[in-house]
C-alpha cells in the first residue's frame, strides 16, 4: 500500500520504509527477533516523523530515538514503563514543535522582524561536499550573499521556484548589488524573504510565504497518510507480536 501511494509520502519516507521492510522480510533472524521484541515495529511506525525530524532537527534525531528506543529493552523493567511514556510524549510533542515553528517563521515575515544583508551578487552558485554514509559524500548548492549561504537542491524541493531563483535564476544579474532580507530557521539556516537589485524585486515576501504554505502542507500531507499507511499497520503488528510473545511465556 505504501508503494502504491508513493506521490502522497514522498521518496524520503518511502526509501527509509522500503529498507526497514525488506529487512523484516527477508532476515529470519529479524523475524524472531520481532517476536522476542515487539517494539521493533513500533521503531517502524515511527517512519513517518521522519521529514518533520529532517525539518526541525535533521534526520540524525531520528535515529538517536530509534537507538534509545531499542536500548530501553535491555534496562530493568522497572525504568522501561517511565521511558516508554518519555519516547510516546516526544512522537506527540513532534508534530506541535512543527506547528509553531512555521507559525513563528510565518509571523516573522509579516511582521518584517527579518535581518537585511546587502552584497554583490555572484557568478554562479557555491557547493561543498561532506560524508553522507559508508563511502558516500554528498554535495550541497548555496547561494553565497555578503557571507550568508542559502541552501539550494538542484535536484528541486517541495517546491522548485525557491530552489531554481536560487540555483539558477538570479545568477543572470551577477556583479550587481542587492539588498536581501532573511530569517533564521531553527535559529541556525537562513532562509530568503526578499531580493532587491536596482530598485526592481526579484524576490518578495510574498512568495517566500507561497514557498512555507506549500511546503507545510507537502510535510502535513505525507504525514497523514503515513499515519494510515505505515503507523497504523505496524502498530497493529506491535499489538499482534507482543500478544504472541505473552503465549509464548
Amino acid at each position: 500500500m505504501p508503494f502504491f501511494f508513493y506521490k502522497l509520502l514522498g521518496w524520503h519516507t518511502l526509501g527509509m520504509f522500503g529498507l526497514l521492510t525488506l529487512f523484516a522480510l527477508f532476515s529470519l533472524y529479524a523475524l524472531r527477533a520481532i517476536v522476542a521484541y515487539p517494539v521493533i515495529l513500533l521503531i517502524f511506525a515511527t517512519v513517518p516523523y521522519m521529514d518533520m525530524f529532517n525539518v526541525l532537527w535533521s534526520s540524525s534525531w531520528l535515529m538517536v530515538y530509534w537507538g534509545v528506543l531499542v536500548c530501553i529493552h535491555f534496562i530493568p523493567i522497572v525504568y522501561r514503563k517511565w521511558l516508554n511514556g518519555f519516547m510516546l510524549a516526544i512522537l506527540l510533542l513532534v508534530p506541535v514543535i512543527y506547528y509553531f515553528e512555521y507559525a513563528k517563521e510565518r509571523q516573522n515575515i509579516l511582521a518584517n522582524r527579518t535581518f537585511t544583508l546587502s552584497g554583490s551578487i555572484p557568478k554562479n552558485t557555491s557547493s561543498f561536499t561532506e560524508p553522507c554514509g559508508k563511502g558516500a559524500s554528498c554535495k550541497h548548492y548555496y547561494l553565497d550573499l555578503a557571507g550568508i549561504h542559502f541552501h539550494c537542491h538542484t535536484k528541486g524541493d517541495m517546491n522548485g521556484k525557491m530552489e531554481q531563483f536560487i540555483c539558477q535564476d538570479i545568477y543572470q544579474h551577477a556583479g550587481k548589488i542587492a539588498t536581501a532580507q532573511y530569517i533564521l530557521e531553527n535559529q541556525k539556516e537562513a532562509r530568503l524573504v526578499s531580493l532587491h537589485v536596482d530598485n526592481q524585486t526579484l524576490w518578495s515576501p510574498e512568495q517566500t510565504l507561497a514557498w512555507y504554505q506549500h511546503r507545510e502542507r507537502t510535510v502535513w500531507h505525507e504525514f497523514g497518510v503515513g499515519l494510515l499507511l505505515i503507523s497504523l499497520p505496524f502498530t497493529l503488528l506491535f499489538l499482534w507480536a507482543r500478544r504472541l510473545a505473552f503465549q509464548a511465556a
